[in-house]
């Protein structure tokens, strides 16, 4: 999923746990781990780009 400013949310399976992967305009900004029944969602982004950003 993308989104204004540049973020995109990617669902990932890995070795140890789905995990969300955002970057913005390419580049990681941060990896979330997440449970397997998460959707991503406009208000789940929306969230996770105000956790990033207020960092």
């Amino acid at each position: 999923m993308t989104l204004s400013m540049g973020y995109t949310f990617t669902k990932v399976k890995t070795s140890h746990g789905p995990e969300v992967y955002v970057t913005q305009f390419g580049k990681l900004v941060k990896v979330v781990p997440c449970s397997p029944q998460v959707e991503i969602s406009e208000g789940y982004a929306s969230d996770l780009i105000r956790q990033i950003e207020s960092d």
